[in-house]
């Protein structure tokens, strides 16, 4: 099966070649998401690059939206506090994406959609949208917005002016950055029972309680109405871009957080999805890359995400790769290059193993 099926929407039949397919010889996904705390530097995001591309991977998904926070030049969005919550001197994506032309990878960027904020200190810039905005952060069922944790404080996307506030935000980096994909991560509701908020309870007209089929079903419709905008923003902006969504792994844990993948594909809205199917067993592995290629099949790309993070042997990563029929993302960066961010380092022992026989599988 070919990876890159053609977009079929509103009668109209486009390429595959022309939604950000992969630069490399291989017409199959080959993916390698790097996170934002990959990187500090322009040299950080330049060697980053040289090497994905050395090693053999065709896609790089790129984060450079962690918590309403920016690793652009953003002109809605505070920069980072990671690199220093102002402008550092260089731009990221404008990097990345510059060096991904230069040596002929596919450059997706990588967007945290709905989470606010991480972490039980708050955003230090007033302009942060956990300010601006408090009352679209979700609500418990016990009345009370979601205070800051050791998690992500999240947005509720019930809320038509949350939709339009994040695709406003997408639309400036789709518009201004030449890249071949938009990656869609946190697409969806965090675990939990949300958004109670009075505004949400007036838009869906009924009692949660005495209808909760009918809530679950409200609350998994607005995100894909989030999907649908973006879809229609990235192909006003950049109708060449490839648009993916990072998911959960099986259809039962995505009805938990209301994520309705299947649906989305089924529609059209999306032209990849990307299971995060994270698993250090190799038969539970095989099974749920097997329900989603079922699920998927014939409506859009499947491409199945490998927990390197998860294994304890490089060949272990390697033979899940090669389980994979249609490509395969990995993740992530960091187990295999030694992550500056000490929270995320692996053993460079582990890490260089892993690399070299990555290095072998990609050059099969």
């Amino acid at each position: 099966m070919k990876l890159l099926l053609p977009f079929v929407a509103a009668g109209l039949m486009v390429p595959a070649a022309a939604l950000g397919a992969p630069a490399a010889g291989s017409d199959e996904i080959r993916a390698i998401w790097v996170t934002r705390f990959e990187y500090q530097t322009e040299a950080d995001v330049k060697a980053i690059v040289a090497n994905c591309a050395a090693m053999g991977f065709n896609t790089i998904l790129f984060q450079v939206r962690g918590q309403a926070d920016a690793y652009y030049r953003s002109s809605i969005e505070p920069w980072a506090e990671r690199l220093g919550g102002r402008d550092p001197g260089f731009d990221p994506l404008e990097t990345a994406c510059r060096e991904a032309k230069r040596t002929g990878i596919s450059l997706h960027a990588w967007v945290n959609v709905m989470p606010a904020w991480r972490g039980k200190v708050p955003p230090v810039d007033r302009n942060h949208v956990c300010y601006q905005h408090p009352n679209w952060i979700v609500v418990g069922k016990d009345g009370r917005r979601q205070t800051f944790n050791d998690h992500y404080v999240c947005l509720n996307p019930c809320l038509p002016e949350v939709r339009d506030y994040i695709v406003s935000v997408l639309r400036d980096l789709a518009e201004r950055y030449p890249i071949d994909g938009l990656h869609l991560d946190y697409i969806r509701f965090i675990e939990g029972d949300w958004s109670y908020d009075a505004k949400t309870l007036a838009l869906f007209g009924d009692s949660p309680d005495a209808n909760p089929e009918g809530w679950a079903q409200f609350r998994r419709g607005a995100v894909t109405e989030l999907v649908q905008a973006t879809r229609r923003m990235l192909r006003d902006m950049r109708p060449n871009a490839m648009l993916s969504a990072a998911v959960f792994p099986s259809a039962k844990s995505r009805q938990r957080v209301l994520q309705d993948a299947e649906g989305w594909a089924r529609r059209g809205l999306v032209d990849a999805v990307f299971p995060m199917t994270y698993d250090d067993s190799d038969g539970a592995f095989r099974d749920v890359i097997d329900e989603g290629y079922g699920l998927f099949r014939g409506r859009t790309a499947c491409v199945p995400g490998v927990g390197a993070y998860k294994h304890r042997t490089a060949e272990q990563t390697t033979r899940q790769m090669g389980m994979c029929r249609s490509g395969f993302a990995l993740f992530s960066y960091s187990s295999l290059y030694v992550s500056p961010d000490e929270t995320r380092r692996e053993s460079d022992k582990l890490c260089r193993a892993r690399r070299d026989a990555v290095r072998r599988f990609l050059a099969r």
